[in-house]
């Protein structure tokens, strides 16, 4: 039981520091490579890389049965959100919408409740609440903006992480490792048209763009996306989805660290409030069965 709860939790704060680092990666290199063409080029990344080593042969014989799956998580879990926020970005500045993104364990909890009846309680709820407050803190209200438009946006990318979460819970015959191997796969054939809007797909960039557009790929997409849907299977999607509510968090230490980006005292009371609350979710013991 120790032992299940150490690699639950180093999951956990695996997956926030990578999906943390994105940000960094993001901000270096969306503007020269384009919204769109970055999409398609941490999925392709992640593809190219995982799809050799976790998509069997004895996968492919069942394609027929799992692909429906495959290709509906392609869709509600990584191009539709993902360009949900990138449309969203164009109104809103990163913090308001990791508060946004913040609401997914909230949406999780209720579908989870609601949809697969699975064991839930008013600390878990509670928890849930306090990590969007402390975001709020973190972020800062005066930084918030507001687009009536954008929010939709972010709310309803955040309802299909949500979502997405809870399907993924309910696949338990399908491998983890090929489950999400193959749906960044089908993702990147889906995105790869919208391409054409930008410039499109090239190498003619800066070292420093390249080597983030790889680690976000890589690292941010490939490894903490897998790791993602281990965790689901593990833990369930409410207590998985806890993960963004660590991801700010992370994103500032890589600011400091990297973007010499100050730490605040408000974003140290909103880091301690995050943290609760995430403790609160993950501590209690629901019913997975």
């Amino acid at each position: 039981m120790y032992k299940s709860a150490v690699i639950d939790w180093s999951l956990i704060i695996a997956i926030g520091i990578a999906w943390g680092s994105s940000f960094l990666f993001i901000k270096v290199s969306a503007q020269e490579v384009g919204p769109i063409t970055l999409v398609f080029s941490r999925l392709l990344i992640a593809s190219l890389i995982l799809s050799p080593f976790f998509i069997t042969k004895q996968h492919l014989q069942n394609i027929r049965e799992d692909f429906p799956s495959i290709l509906f998580l392609a869709c509600i879990n990584a191009s539709v959100p993902f360009y949900l926020f990138s449309r969203a970005a164009i109104d809103l500045n990163a913090g308001t919408m990791s508060v946004l993104n913040g609401t997914t364990p909230l949406f999780a909890f209720i579908i989870a409740s609601l949809w697969l009846k699975l064991g839930s309680n008013f600390t878990q709820l509670l928890g849930i609440f306090i990590g969007i407050v402390g975001l709020f803190i973190f972020v800062g209200y005066e930084s918030l903006e507001f687009s009536l438009f954008a929010l939709v946006l972010c709310l309803l990318a955040s309802f299909f992480y949500a979502f997405s979460s809870n399907y993924i819970f309910t696949t338990k015959e399908i491998d983890a490792t090929y489950l999400a191997s193959m749906t960044l796969l089908v993702a990147t054939f889906l995105v790869f048209p919208f391409t054409f809007l930008e410039s499109g797909l090239h190498f003619s960039h800066q070292n420093e763009v390249l080597l983030s557009v790889f680690l976000l790929g890589f690292l941010c997409t490939g490894l903490a996306y897998m790791g993602y849907v281990i965790l689901i299977k593990r833990v369930g999607p409410v207590k998985a989805s806890t993960v963004v509510l660590i991801v700010p968090v992370s994103g500032m230490l890589w600011a400091n660290l990297f973007l010499d980006e100050a730490i605040t005292y408000t974003m140290l009371v909103g880091c301690l409030l995050i943290i609760t609350g995430v403790g609160l979710i993950n501590f209690f013991k629901d019913d997975l069965n």
